[in-house]
This record gives C-alpha cells, sequence and structure tokens, in this order.
C-alpha cells in the first residue's frame, strides 16, 4: 500500500518519514491554508527535496488554482508530483498534462453521491485520487473523519489509485483501510503532536508516523 505523509514542513519529519518507508512527502504551499498550518519556505522545501531518494515522491500539495502559477512553484521547489486540492476547469486539467510530466493527485471531497461523478469526470487527467474531507470552508489538513461507507463506493468507482484521507490516525487507519480498500493512505494532522509550546499543525510525532506507515503497509498485505 501507497503512504503518504502530508503537510510536512520540517526536514526532521520528511527524513522520519523516509526512513519508516514512506513511499511520498506532502509539503502543502500557496493558497487557502488552514490558519494553524505553517506554510514552509519554497527555499526550505527546495532543500529538503534535493535529499530525498528517488524511489520517494515529493508533492506539492497546493490550494493554488492558477496552473501556471502551480506548474511555477512546483518546478521551483522540483518535487516529482504536485497535489491539486481546489477545483479547476476541465479545459485546465488537460492542459497541466500538457505541460508537466509530474506525478498528479486530484483531491475529491467526500460529500454525496454526485461527488462520484467528480471523481470519474477529473480521473483520465490525475495518475491518482485522493479522497478528503471539506470542513469550514477548508479542504484537507482539518483531522475531519470521511464517511468511509462513500469512500468505499468512490475506490470501487475509480480506475485510478485512490488516497484515503480525512481523520486518519494510528488508531482508527486499520479500521478505515478493511472497510474502504484503498490503493494508499494519506495522513497529516494524525501524525502530529502539539502543545502549548507548539499549538502549530507542522511538527510530527516521529512514532505515529512510525506506526501509521507500519499498519498500513502491514495491512497491505493480509
Amino acid at each position: 500500500m501507497l503512504v503518504k505523509i502530508c503537510g510536512v514542513s520540517r526536514e526532521e519529519d520528511a527524513m522520519n518519514a523516509i526512513k519508516y518507508g514512506a513511499d511520498a512527502v506532502g509539503f502543502v504551499m500557496g493558497g487557502l491554508v488552514l490558519p494553524p498550518e505553517v506554510e514552509p519556505h519554497a527555499q526550505t522545501v527546495r532543500e529538503i527535496i534535493k535529499k530525498f531518494p528517488k524511489n520517494v515522491d515529493s508533492f506539492l500539495v497546493t490550494h493554488l488554482t492558477d496552473i501556471k502559477d502551480i506548474i511555477a512553484l512546483s518546478e521551483y521547489i522540483n518535487s516529482t508530483g504536485i497535489q491539486v486540492s481546489e477545483d479547476l476547469p476541465l479545459d485546465e486539467w488537460k492542459e497541466i498534462k500538457k505541460i508537466t510530466n509530474k506525478k498528479i493527485i486530484k483531491t475529491v471531497v467526500v460529500k454525496g453521491e454526485s461527488n462520484v461523478k467528480k471523481l470519474k469526470e477529473v480521473e483520465p487527467y490525475c495518475d491518482f485520487i485522493l479522497l478528503d474531507t471539506r470542513h469550514g470552508g477548508y479542504t484537507g489538513g482539518t483531522g475531519v473523519t470521511n464517511d468511509w461507507g462513500l469512500c468505499k463506493k468512490m475506490i470501487e468507482a475509480a480506475e485510478k489509485p485512490v488516497y484515503l484521507a480525512g481523520g486518519l490516525t494510528p488508531e482508527n487507519l486499520k479500521e478505515a483501510l478493511e472497510k474502504t480498500k484503498p490503493q494508499g493512505a494519506d495522513v497529516s494532522t494524525g501524525v502530529g503532536t502539539y502543545s502549548k509550546e507548539y499549538p502549530r499543525k507542522d511538527k510530527k510525532d516521529e512514532e505515529k508516523i512510525k506506526r501509521f506507515i507500519k499498519i498500513a503497509k502491514n495491512e497491505s498485505k493480509i
């Protein structure tokens, strides 16, 4: 099973994700970023990605909606992939595929049966689909759990590999995977660590990262 550790802004956390077997690491940059999130500097992310082994993907996870800005930022940090969190017109999806050969993840919000149709519309222009929640006007990174029943229907309808996201933690991951059968699991908030001294959402807990990846990889072998 594919595992992506998202919302990373520190080199230490990226390297821990890689050490424990993550297939991809996501850096949230640009657009409508949650207030408690820390958007890393592009130069910092660029330097972190330089240290990635070739078998681990780096994703620009963005809420930007201008495709030129999206491509330019991804090119600058030299990520191997782009995750688009917001909805774009279909003609712009076609344009993205024309101008870049980077791996593309499209976030699809899990809310109502109509989103199955949306998934099928964008699927031809993506390499992966990522199912996430939208809460309080924000897509992804909210820590709010998805409707796993609807996720299962969307995963079954998809032809491309699907990452399950939305409120996943080491504690609920096994149940979520058993109920939905995705090809990948994505986590941000669920492996975070917070305190009065560090209330932000970009600091990750090494032990939680380790446990999350171990559960995901073991579950995929059953």
